[in-house]
């Protein structure tokens, strides 16, 4: 396993930090990367029913587009995960999970990435709405989970965390019913 050597910090915003970071490989070569510090987050796979998903439609700057997808947010200091995915639940979607299940934590481009985003199953869902962070109302879209691929062939859904958050609830709820 490479060695640490040093850490320093390049770059911070509200949204990430760029560190340079020296490491000693197990070669003896010493070596400076560069990674994005971002932490970690949430995703929400809400189930209305065994089959219906709640998707929100929502901007993506980055991309400069509306795309749908699932409810997620930042994991914040001391808020333990589930917390997190009850929170953003509620104000993305306006429902809480009776039952949340962790199915996955997926990273994003590990090379050079801290980011973890832990994923959840959200059933036997009850209506309860908080105040959110969103700069425009999210508008939720009940889908069938059987077919969501029919969105990423129609080029609405992109991101893969999302992809890959629907394929893992799929399989979970497929595999407890048959």
């Amino acid at each position: 396993m490479p060695k640490r050597l040093r850490e320093r910090n390049i770059f911070s915003s509200k949204q990430f930090t760029i560190k340079e970071i020296d490491l000693l490989l197990e070669n003896g070569k010493e070596v400076t990367y560069e990674i994005s510090d971002v932490g970690e987050s949430v995703m929400v796979v809400p189930m209305v029913d065994e089959g219906t998903v709640l998707l929100i439609n929502e901007y993506h700057a980055g991309i400069d587009e509306y795309q749908v997808g699932l409810c997620k947010g930042a994991i914040e200091k001391g808020q333990t995960p589930s917390e997190a995915a009850q929170k953003e639940l509620q104000e993305e979607v306006g429902y809480k999970a009776g039952r949340l299940e962790e199915l996955a934590v997926l990273t994003s481009s590990p090379g050079y990435s801290t980011h973890k985003t832990h994923i959840f199953l959200a059933r036997d869902l009850q209506e309860s709405r908080l105040q959110g962070d969103e700069e425009e109302e999210l508008q939720v879209i009940p889908h069938s989970l059987a077919t969501f691929e029919d969105l990423i062939d129609k080029g609405q859904l992109t991101e893969a965390r999302m992809i890959a958050a629907l394929y893992l609830a799929r399989r979970v709820l497929s595999k407890r019913r048959g």
